[in-house]
């Protein structure tokens, strides 16, 4: 949608204040488009990311590979509540999972959450993708 299509949209108050703003600065371009949709993979990873414990663990296996109970150890929380986040965080790939005998090993997937951060980054500040 296009600035102008906005200022039509305004109340008649609203549309001559701005249209009056317009005049007098060069703030806005009426033909300009504006992008409010982001891409739904997008949205999701801004959701993942946005819980604290999912953060936590990103920035714990940033270098290193950790097991469940260590993970659960570090903060503070319930191995099941634990791998409920590792589930969460697998499904969208951001981590390496290495099984050794029993135990699950995880580590950040530094490339995907590379490429998700950009995609985050370029829609949030104007980029296109």
């Amino acid at each position: 949608m296009k600035v102008k299509d906005l200022i039509n949209m305004l109340s008649d108050r609203q549309r001559k204040s701005v249209e009056g703003c317009l005049e007098r600065c060069d703030l806005l371009d009426p033909e300009e488009e504006i992008a409010k949709e982001i891409p739904q993979d997008v949205v999701e990873f801004s959701k993942i990311i946005a819980n604290p414990i999912r953060a936590s663990i990103l920035k714990m296996l940033s270098n290193r590979w950790l097991c469940v109970c260590l993970i659960a150890k570090a903060l503070d929380q319930d191995q099941t509540l634990i791998s409920h986040h590792l589930r969460t965080l697998k499904r969208f790939n951001l981590l390496h999972e290495k099984r050794e005998g029993k135990l699950r090993f995880y580590r950040t997937n530094r490339e995907v959450l590379e490429r998700y951060l950009e995609k985050l980054s370029l829609e949030l500040l104007g980029g296109r993708s």
